[in-house]
């Protein structure tokens, strides 16, 4: 049997991280056909005072590859935040499948109630297996999802709503 940790976690990171590519695609596209260079892209914000796209890229991916780690209890594999161009998104994306889609389920089983400890910068929080994946691993994993999305049709480049949700639905 599959842990429900798995099954709400590993399909649905997956299917983000689909859906960040489809959206990055969408932009690239938009940029050639309108001669904008994709560099104006990877360091857009919404607000001056918020973090650009490439965080937003790169924390869809820490994210989703911590917290599988965290709920399998297996070592994060770690990554430069260093990307700054949409190849090597796209590289960071696969590379985080990858390390994702290797994690065995039978990992996630019986880790609901298991208790950890998370420190991210100055937060620091005790969660089950459960609490993490529910309130903080998913909502995390959406917030940078949606404002990537939120920056590049800031941008101009025409998303809608269905290119956030049809991976989710297929």
């Amino acid at each position: 049997m599959t842990s429900s940790l798995y099954t709400y976690t590993v399909p649905t990171y997956l299917k983000g991280l689909e859906t960040l590519t489809l959206i990055l695609k969408k932009a690239e596209e938009y940029a050639k056909e309108n001669n904008i260079p994709l560099s104006e892209f990877v360091e857009a914000r919404l607000y001056p005072n918020m973090l650009p796209l490439s965080f937003q890229v790169q924390s869809v991916s820490n994210t989703s590859k911590n917290s599988v780690a965290r709920l399998a209890g297996t070592e994060n594999v770690s990554m430069e935040d260093n990307e700054k161009t949409f190849e090597e998104f796209y590289d960071r994306i696969n590379r985080t499948v990858e390390v994702i889609k290797a994690v065995d389920p039978k990992l996630f089983e019986g880790k609901e109630h298991t208790e950890f400890h998370v420190k991210i910068g100055s937060y620091e929080s005790t969660f089950t297996g459960e609490s993490y994946m529910n309130r903080f691993g998913l909502p995390n994993f959406f917030f940078h999802l949606n404002i990537a999305y939120a920056i590049l049709r800031s941008k101009g480049v025409p998303l809608g709503k269905l290119d956030y949700l049809k991976h989710f639905n297929a």
